[in-house]
């Protein structure tokens, strides 16, 4: 088997090879690269192949043009160590193709992976957490969610399960709502996604919406993105009144039941802080916590990566980050 890893034009037979061989990864599968190409990016795929020519390894690659940048996405890292040559062929391809700006993520990725010092590097550890559907989910579900969930069906609410574009605009407004209450709390949270980005998923079949109804009231949603033997919890959102009555217990409930009628091994939860009250939340389904890390790294071209960093300090307006903008270039400059 080669050890080398190539790069690949995203065509339709080489995903489905990738997504057999990682058939609990919903960042591998033919819907997720065609959404990423109907709202812009190139779609690639970096693969290892064994002796006899089939895929033993890889991951999808995504290219994206933003102002001075040539940003490429790698969602969701195979198994790689620090000292793999995954990084030296990934390092070409960047080359090859002008990109500034590499976001690293392990969303679903596996545990071992490991990112080396790459370019100019912002590391950041993180934690997913992961339901095993094989056990008994009943038992693993704290019985402060079972009463939460026992409430919600006391109420009178249905989770409606839809691929349907026109429930995209209720379920960003619940995103909407949640990430104002941890707004409130005092948590740096990010922007609600694009609308297209939500169509998208649904569009191609990569994930589908569950949405917890008090009449034809939505009180909570939830995106999944689905692969053959797993999935992955994209977003989420609660009403207030949602809150009130357990609806957001309703919907993960309903959907990991799903997931295990119809085989799935693995419900991905995505990732919390440690410590936090979601992580808390997350933990009390029964879901296991697995540390991964992440990395964003500016690859390009010395003058480039001081312009990126500038636009990003004036977003975060921070003295902070601008002390550490001026010791990481002066550092790295010579890896231009």
């Amino acid at each position: 088997m080669s050890d080398r890893f190539v790069a690949l034009p995203a065509q339709e037979s080489v995903v489905a090879e990738l997504s057999a061989v990682l058939p609990t990864n919903a960042f591998a599968t033919v819907g997720y690269f065609e959404s990423r190409r109907r709202t812009g990016s190139d779609a690639w795929v970096l693969v290892r192949r064994n002796a006899s020519g089939h895929v033993e390894s890889g991951c999808g690659a995504f290219i994206l043009r933003r102002g001075v940048n040539r940003k490429l996405e790698i969602p969701s890292l195979p198994a790689v160590s620090a000292d793999s040559c995954f990084w030296d062929d990934l390092w070409k391809f960047c080359r090859r193709h002008f990109v500034t700006k590499l976001e690293l993520g392990t969303f679903g990725s596996p545990v071992g992976v490991q990112i080396p010092e790459f370019g100019t590097c912002l590391p950041h550890a993180r934690s997913e957490y992961i339901l095993d559907l094989s056990l008994d989910l009943e038992v693993q579900i704290d019985r402060r969610h079972r009463a939460h969930i026992k409430k919600a069906r006391r109420a009178g609410l249905i989770v409606r399960r839809t691929r349907s574009v026109e429930a995209v605009g209720t379920h960003r407004a619940m995103i909407g709502c949640s990430m104002d209450r941890r707004r409130k709390r005092g948590e740096d949270v990010p922007t609600v996604g694009p609308e297209r980005d939500f169509a998208a998923f649904l569009q191609t079949g990569a994930g589908e919406l569950y949405q917890a109804l008090d009449g034809e009231t939505v009180l909570s949603s939830g995106l999944v993105l689905s692969a053959p033997k797993g999935a992955y919890f994209h977003s989420r959102g609660t009403s207030p009144e949602g809150m009130a009555v357990g609806a957001s217990h309703l919907v993960i409930y309903h959907i990991m039941t799903q997931l295990k009628t119809e085989g799935a091994l693995t419900f991905n939860l995505g990732g919390a802080d440690e410590g936090s009250g979601l992580e808390r939340f997350k933990k009390r389904f029964g879901a296991v916590p697995v540390q991964l890390p992440s990395a964003t790294c500016y690859v390009g071209p010395a003058w480039a990566r001081r312009a990126t960093w500038g636009m990003e300090l004036v977003r975060s307006d921070g003295l902070l980050v601008l002390r550490s903008i001026s010791r990481r270039l002066s550092r790295r400059d010579h890896l231009a």
